[in-house]
């Protein structure tokens, strides 16, 4: 079969779906094993042997997958949701939706518009109910259960087989203005700049496979797409979870901006000052590394592997190293705190033993004193 014309209009996607991600952090720990006897659910398939990923290549701990039923939140789009629930405590909304249905295909060419379309639904409010429903079915299941308010989107657009085999080469030079514009959810012409910026992050392993990997979508030209789509999902979470952990930094550190410069200005002499804050310092500090440690851990991938090219581009555009660091710094800041407090109770404490060294001697002398003053006492 030859090769269609690149650039050609007429170009149409036989198979693919456009998928919507929405991540959200409802408490600190989740039992998966308490959630497979409340829910419905299965593990989440392990990740394949293919494209030279080797058997360890897996996830730390398998998270659990529940389908949460049809939609109909697109217009003319019937889709599906799934719930993907994680041991650390968050949960991944994702709806899905076939790009060609019943005969019915959609040409490359009306893909910014659909993506556009996706995108102006915001889709948040509803992903939210569904997270709210589920979270009070698993609620035993969940330690300090609390819903955040913060959400983090992703969308990923794949298309399994076109209508004429394309290679991926000429996929990119014959289509690469539409491929940028789904990416930017954008129905314009993009400037050059734009569209290079959009279609920078490129991955391929064989010559009819594609990833395209933008800060807010990401393209799949791939009829073995799962391991590439599970991987997004969960640096996707993963983003969720970093975001979360400097928001709970930055309040707390607030919350101890006033106290740094204040002295008690008076206490028990055995007593310790600043215990509440200095042992929620320290709480503070074990957890947000425990959570970073379960995160980073959530999926191993070592060495140059395919997987791995595909994590490391999308961690670079999704900030995952700013972020990272931006934590660390938070986290040596909670660090001076408490041990700037601690200084301050080993100081103190250590002048009121000083103070009542003292006291006893000064009682010692004038009890020696008052012997030799009142030798028939």
């Amino acid at each position: 079969m030859q090769e269609m014309q690149v650039g050609s209009t007429t170009l149409e996607i036989l198979q693919g779906q456009a998928v919507a991600f929405f991540a959200f952090d409802m408490g600190y720990e989740i039992s998966l094993e308490q959630v497979g006897r409340i829910l419905a659910s299965n593990p989440k398939q392990p990740l394949s042997r293919k494209k030279q990923n080797p058997n360890y290549l897996q996830y730390a701990q398998v998270p659990h997958v529940h389908s949460l039923g049809e939609t109909q939140v697109l217009d003319h789009w019937a889709g599906e949701i799934e719930a993907t629930i994680f041991d650390f405590g968050a949960v991944s909304i994702a709806y899905r939706w076939k790009l060609s249905t019943d005969g019915e295909t959609v040409r490359l060419a009306d893909l910014p518009s659909l993506s556009q379309q996706l995108y102006d639904r915001n889709l948040e409010d509803h992903a939210r109910a569904q997270v709210q429903s589920l979270m009070q079915r698993i609620r035993p299941a969940i330690t300090r259960p609390e819903l955040s308010v913060l959400v983090e989107d992703y969308y990923v657009f794949i298309i399994e087989s076109f209508s004429e085999p394309l290679k991926a080469d000429a996929l990119m030079r014959g289509y690469g203005d539409t491929l940028a514009q789904v990416l930017q959810f954008d129905t314009e012409s993009l400037s050059e700049a734009q569209r290079q910026d959009a279609l920078t992050k490129a991955i391929s392993y064989y010559d009819r496979d594609l990833v395209l990997i933008d800060w807010n979508a990401s393209i799949i030209y791939d009829s073995d797409y799962r391991d590439t789509l599970n991987v997004l999902e969960l640096l996707n979470v993963e983003l969720l979870e970093a975001r979360y952990m400097d928001a709970q930094l930055d309040k707390r550190i607030k919350n101890y901006e006033g106290l740094s410069p204040k002295q008690p200005a008076w206490v028990m002499p055995l007593s310790i000052p600043y215990r509440q804050s200095i042992n929620e310092l320290a709480e503070l500090r074990i957890e947000s590394a425990v959570l970073a440690e379960r995160v980073d851990n959530s999926l191993k991938l070592i060495g140059d592997l395919y997987l791995a090219r595909v994590y490391s581009a999308a961690s670079e555009q999704f900030y995952m190293p700013t972020w990272d660091a931006s934590i660390s710094r938070k986290l040596d800041i909670i660090g001076n705190l408490y041990q700037l407090l601690t200084d301050r109770v080993n100081s103190h404490q250590a002048q009121m033993l000083e103070i009542i060294i003292i006291i006893l001697i000064l009682i010692e002398i004038f009890l020696s004193l008052y012997s030799l003053s009142h030798p028939g006492a």
